[in-house]
């Protein structure tokens, strides 16, 4: 039975991780630079860690009541083959408080930031909660964000299917540039919130 069981969860996995092979995992490091880009640093294996980097191609923000950030990206795949799934991948940061150009130090160990990486392929997903430190400038017009983020230490938190995740630890690193459009923000929180569930208690 236990055996039984195994193969139900690597064969649940197996659909997402072939389709991140074909466009996630394709691109190398070094590639030409996009406005919005991360790199992934799975830790899986000890001693052994695999980078992979992504773009996002839709990527928007917005501010709360109290002045925090939202900034979401997103990124979908076309249909790689007959019988074979989208892949919809979502990048949700909310800033714990706001970093003020010329007066907030640049620290890479100071974690203002929570962040949630959405991974959705068919009936599979995963999602993987944890916190950072994000940076970013709003141009005069206050209607785009440019930043980075770094170093979010990622968990496995939510699956759609019971499996092994993706990544058992990650480290999620990039720079973004994203309009300011609060419908286009809740869409997408909307979009992840329907797959999975609303965000946890932090």
């Amino acid at each position: 039975m236990a055996k039984r069981s195994a193969a139900m969860h690597r064969s649940s996995v197996l659909p997402l991780v072939h389709l991140l092979c074909l466009f996630v995992l394709a691109m190398p490091l070094g590639c030409r630079v996009h406005p919005t880009a991360f790199e992934i640093v799975d830790y899986r294996d000890p001693g052994d860690a695999k980078r992979y980097r992504e773009t996002f191609d839709e990527a928007y923000y917005d501010l709360d009541n109290q002045g925090n950030v939202n900034i979401v990206l997103r990124r979908s795949s076309g249909r790689s083959g007959p019988g074979k799934s989208d892949v919809t991948q979502i990048i949700r940061i909310r800033s714990v408080w706001r970093p003020v150009a010329g007066k907030t130090g640049s620290n890479g160990t100071q974690i203002n930031a929570t962040v949630s990486y959405y991974i959705v392929g068919g009936r599979v997903g995963d999602t993987f909660e944890g916190a950072g430190s994000v940076f970013f400038t709003q141009n005069r017009g206050k209607n785009t964000l440019s930043g980075t983020l770094d170093r979010a230490v990622l968990r496995p938190k939510r699956q759609l299917a019971p499996g092994e995740p993706l990544f058992a630890r990650a480290e999620l690193s990039g720079e973004f540039r994203a309009a300011r459009d609060r419908r286009q923000v809740v869409r997408i929180m909307n979009e992840a919130d329907r797959l999975f569930g609303p965000l946890p208690s932090q």
